[in-house]
């Protein structure tokens, strides 16, 4: 159903308001979702709580929310000015969906194929980056520690192309009481520019837990205790290091084997709905 608003104190207008930050995205257990063609995969893989959209909406955004107003969820309709204070880019297209945060957790999830954990990506962009390759290389989780970004706000969203809600994350995790209540069936290994040959990954048929450290700091040393190895990306001579998002991308390709081709998440639409 289609509703006009135009109080900035609507409730709903509030909330997403406060969806930009990790504050806000926990308190509510919401995060948005901006865009017609990021709103139009998500519509194909879960429902959004209600639907914003600018009186000014682009064509595409018009045609998303009708898609939303098809079925019965939500639509808000608010003046530009008002849908300003909700977007978080400069030339949207005035369309963008509050959803709930994914219910998965680590007890939900088998323990197979690559699990991938981020040990301090703080940077949003990097999180983003890696989300998506998360998901279009078939990761069967991704676990956030405490000192990662969230891996929900609108900045980190888009540069995952909503990919985020198409691959299992969970996020403030402990990794290291992680990694070791899950040693017994998970083997871990690190991303380190003194490691071995990425043949190291291909070496066992155990599920494979990837950790990613930050740019500035590289694993840390609670996590790194847990590791049974560490791997290294050949690279030119003079090049020091790549950037934490390509590498997890170049592992995750290289490891692309163990998780399977085309590999999809049917499992985890059960926690979008």
């Amino acid at each position: 159903m289609q509703f006009k608003v135009i109080s900035p104190s609507n409730t709903r207008l509030k909330i997403a308001r406060s969806l930009h930050s990790r504050t806000g995205i926990l308190k509510h257990g919401l995060f948005l979702m901006e865009g017609p063609r990021f709103v139009s995969d998500y519509l194909q893989r879960g429902t959004p709580e209600w639907i914003i959209i600018s009186e000014e909406a682009s064509p595409p955004a018009a045609a998303a929310a009708e898609g939303a107003d098809h079925r019965s969820i939500d639509v808000l309709e608010v003046p530009r000015k008002l849908f300003a204070g909700i977007s978080g880019t400069e030339t949207s297209q005035g369309i963008t969906a509050v959803c709930q945060l994914p219910s998965v957790t680590a007890d939900n999830i088998p323990r197979e194929g690559v699990f991938l954990l981020l040990d301090g990506i703080s940077d949003p962009g990097n999180m983003g980056t890696i989300l998506r390759s998360a998901a279009a290389f078939g990761c069967t989780a991704v676990i956030a520690g405490r000192d990662s970004c969230c891996p929900f706000t609108p900045k980190v969203t888009r540069a995952a192309a909503g990919m985020n809600s198409a691959v299992p994350v969970i996020f403030d995790a402990d990794l290291a009481a992680f990694m070791r209540n899950n040693s017994h069936e998970m083997e871990f290994i690190g991303a380190d520019a003194s490691g071995e040959s990425t043949d190291r990954l291909h070496r066992n048929e155990r599920c494979i837990g990837l950790v990613i450290g930050s740019e500035a700091r590289g694993i840390s040393e609670d996590t790194g205790k847990h590791l049974s190895g560490t791997v290294a990306i050949p690279m030119a001579e003079g090049v020091e290091s790549l950037n934490a998002a390509v590498s997890a991308s170049i592992l995750l390709y290289e490891l692309g084997s163990k998780m399977g081709p085309g590999r999809t998440f049917k499992h985890f639409s059960m926690f979008l709905q």
